[in-house]
C-alpha cells in the first residue's frame, strides 16, 4: 500500500453566506466571477499609474535609497526592492508622484504593510472633491519629531530629536537640522511632540 501525503484542509468560500468550499483564490465555483470583478475594478498596472515613467523614477529612487526602511528602524540591513507609498494613494495622482510619500521596502515588509494597513486591497476610488481634515494641524513655532524612517535619514536625527517648525507651505513643513541645513518635508513625516 502506498502512502499519500495528507490532503490540505478545504477552506470555505470567502462569500460569508456561502456554504461551499473554495476551489480557486478563495472562492467556490459559483462565486468565481467575484475574482474577475475585483480585477476589473482594480484596473491594470498601467491604469493605476505604474508605467514607464514610474519604472524609471522607481529605479532611481531605489538606487538612492537601497535599504529597507522597516529593517533599518530595527537596526537590520535588508535590500529594498519595492517603493512603497507611505500614505496609500488610492488613485490620487498628486499623492502617487509625491516623492516625500515614498519609502524603500523589501518585498516581505511591503506585503506585510499592505496586508495590515491597506487591508490587502486596492480599488480605484475617484478623488474626493473635499480633502479630509488632517489629524495633525501643525503651526509655525511648534515642536515636532520625525515620524518616518525617511525623515530620520533626511534630517540625520534620532526618533526623539525635536525640531521647531520654521514655516508651513503646501503641507510641507520647514525645519532646520542640527547643522543648520533647511529641510522641507511633507507633514506626514512628522508627529507632534507630546509632553
Amino acid at each position: 500500500m502506498t502512502s499519500r501525503p495528507p490532503q490540505r484542509a478545504k477552506r470555505p468560500c470567502l462569500v460569508g453566506s456561502c456554504k461551499d468550499f473554495a476551489s480557486n483564490k478563495g472562492y467556490c465555483d459559483k462565486h468565481q466571477d467575484r475574482i474577475k470583478k475585483k480585477d476589473r475594478e482594480r484596473g491594470t498596472a498601467h491604469q493605476r499609474g505604474y508605467d514607464a515613467r514610474w519604472e524609471k523614477d522607481r529605479t532611481k529612487f531605489l538606487d538612492e535609497n537601497p535599504l529597507c526602511a522597516d529593517h533599518r528602524k530595527r537596526g537590520l540591513v535588508e535590500a529594498a526592492t519595492v517603493v512603497d507609498h507611505i500614505i496609500p494613494h488610492k488613485g490620487d495622482q498628486v499623492l502617487f508622484w509625491d516623492k516625500n510619500n515614498w519609502q524603500p521596502l523589501c518585498k516581505s515588509c511591503h506585503d506585510r504593510k499592505t496586508a495590515t494597513e491597506d487591508k490587502g486591497g486596492w480599488s480605484y476610488q475617484p478623488p474626493v472633491t473635499q480633502k479630509p481634515v488632517d489629524c495633525y494641524v501643525f503651526k509655525v513655532g511648534e515642536m515636532v519629531q520625525a515620524a518616518t524612517a525617511y525623515a530620520i535619514d533626511t534630517l540625520s536625527c534620532g526618533w526623539t530629536d525635536s525640531f521647531e517648525i520654521k514655516s508651513i507651505e503646501d503641507k510641507k513643513i520647514e525645519v532646520h537640522d542640527a547643522d543648520g541645513f533647511v529641510h522641507k518635508l511633507h507633514h506626514s513625516h512628522f508627529k507632534a511632540v507630546t509632553a
